[in-house]
C-alpha cells in the first residue's frame, strides 16, 4: 500500500486533504480563540463596540448577549444602540442599586417602545430616596416621546420578581413583573428579555442628584463561550475527517488492486 500511496495521483489527493485539515484546523484555533472568555468580574477590557439591539436580541425570545468579546489580546465590552420612544408617565424606581464607588441608592427606569418591542431603559442612578421620589414625580409630568430617539447603553439580563415595596416602589429589575405596570399605547409587540442601563451623561442626568449609572461587568461561572468551543470541536473533526478519508479512500483502492490480481492469477 505504501507503493501505491507513493505514486503522484496520491501524493497529489494527500495534498489536497492536508491543506483541507489546515483550513479546518485554522477555523478550529480561531473558534477556541473565541471561547475562552476574559473573567467577567474583573471589569477589565481594552475597549468598547456598539451593536444595534436588534442584533443581538429579539423581543420574546430567551437572553442569550454576551456583553464581553475576545479577540486576539483585545477585550471588548458590548454597548447596544436602540431608537425607541420613552414612556416617562409609567416610569418607576429600582430600589438595592449599587454603584461601583459602593454607593447606594435607586435606578430611575422608564418604559420605552423600540420600532420592534417593548424595553426598559434604566436611565440614571439616585443615592438619596427623598430625592429619588421628586425626581420620580418630575420625570412623571414629561411627555411621552412622539418620535423615536437613539439611545445606547449596557444591556442586561432580567432579575427575578420582588414583592412591591409600600410605596409602589421595586425592589428587583425584573422585566416580566415591571411590563405588567405600564400602560403600554400598543401592548402588540413583544417584550425584550433584558433591559439597557444607560451609562453615560444623558438629559436625564441633568435633573437633580440623578447620576450616570455605574456597574461592573456580570459575574459568571465560566470562562467559555460553550457555542464557539462546540463549533471549534467541529471543525478539529472536519480537520481529521479529511486526512481519514484520503487514507480510506487509498486502502479501498488498494484492496481493489489486489482483488485485481488475484483476479488475474486465478
Amino acid at each position: 500500500m505504501l507503493k501505491l500511496a507513493l505514486t503522484t495521483k496520491w501524493i497529489v489527493a494527500l495534498f489536497l486533504c492536508l491543506l483541507m485539515a489546515a483550513v479546518f484546523a485554522g477555523l478550529a484555533q480561531w473558534q477556541i480563540s473565541r471561547s475562552i472568555l476574559p473573567d467577567s468580574g474583573s471589569d477589565y477590557y481594552t475597549d468598547t463596540e456598539y451593536l444595534a439591539l436588534d442584533q443581538v436580541s429579539e423581543p420574546g425570545q430567551p437572553f442569550t448577549f454576551q456583553e464581553v468579546r475576545k479577540e486576539g489580546k483585545d477585550v471588548f465590552l458590548r454597548y447596544v444602540l436602540i431608537r425607541a420612544k420613552l414612556l416617562p408617565t409609567d416610569a418607576v424606581l429600582v430600589n438595592n442599586r449599587v454603584q461601583l464607588d459602593g454607593s447606594q441608592g435607586s435606578w430611575l427606569v422608564i418604559p420605552a417602545i423600540s420600532e420592534f418591542g417593548r424595553t426598559f431603559i434604566a436611565v440614571g442612578f439616585i443615592e438619596d430616596p427623598n430625592i429619588a421620589l421628586e425626581v420620580l414625580d418630575q420625570v412623571k409630568l414629561m411627555p411621552a416621546s412622539l418620535s423615536y430617539q437613539p439611545l445606547d447603553g449596557r444591556y442586561l439580563p432580567s432579575e427575578a420578581p420582588l414583592e412591591q415595596t409600600a410605596n409602589g416602589n421595586f425592589d428587583s429589575m425584573s422585566v416580566a413583573q415591571l411590563v405588567n405596570f405600564v400602560n403600554w399605547p400598543d401592548a402588540s409587540n413583544g417584550v425584550y428579555p433584558g433591559f439597557i442601563a444607560m451609562t453615560k451623561v444623558s438629559k436625564f442626568t441633568d435633573l437633580k442628584a440623578v447620576d450616570p449609572i455605574e456597574i461592573g461587568l456580570s459575574k459568571t461561572d465560566a470562562g467559555l463561550n460553550w457555542l464557539s468551543l462546540f463549533y471549534a470541536l467541529e471543525w478539529i473533526a472536519f480537520a481529521l475527517f479529511a486526512v481519514f478519508m484520503w487514507w480510506r479512500l487509498l486502502a479501498d483502492a488498494y484492496r481493489k488492486e489486489q482483488q485485481a490480481l488475484l483476479d488475474e492469477n486465478s
